[in-house]
């Protein structure tokens, strides 16, 4: 069976059903990580569940020990969770709304999210808007 680091190429050939329950068990075992490829280049990765609940771990746990909020961003956020858009935002804190964009996507950033709800979520669970 190949290692993690081997790569194939298996555009134009048929799997039988044996290898893929082969290579699926490869998977579950460990000893494969497996990478399919779509004609338009869309990619999906079978991995161990193990592996994933290990990364997923790791990232919510680098996202919420590390983030550090400026003063303005925390505001922002605060603003966003109690259901203000960029725009009410920039009025509440008098700034431009050009100013408070920056600060959300800043937020958002810092957080690896892409709604500035979700990054309020997330300062409120790290304890960062407290």
């Amino acid at each position: 069976m190949p290692d993690s680091s081997s790569r194939h190429d298996t555009r134009s050939q048929a799997v039988s059903a044996a290898s893929w329950a082969s290579l699926l068990q490869a998977v579950a075992d460990g000893g494969l990580r497996l990478v399919l490829s779509t004609d338009s280049g869309s990619r999906v990765a079978l991995l161990p569940e193990q592996e994933l609940l290990d990364l997923q771990e790791a990232a919510g746990g680098r996202h919420h020990e590390r983030v550090v909020l400026t003063a303005r961003e925390r505001q922002a956020l605060l603003l966003v969770e109690q259901g203000m858009g960029a725009a009410q935002v920039a009025d509440r804190l008098g700034v431009a709304h050009g100013t408070a964009v920056q600060h959300l996507a800043a937020a958002r950033r810092k957080f690896g999210v892409r709604t500035s709800a979700e990054a309020a979520a997330q300062a409120r669970e790290a304890s960062a808007l407290d």
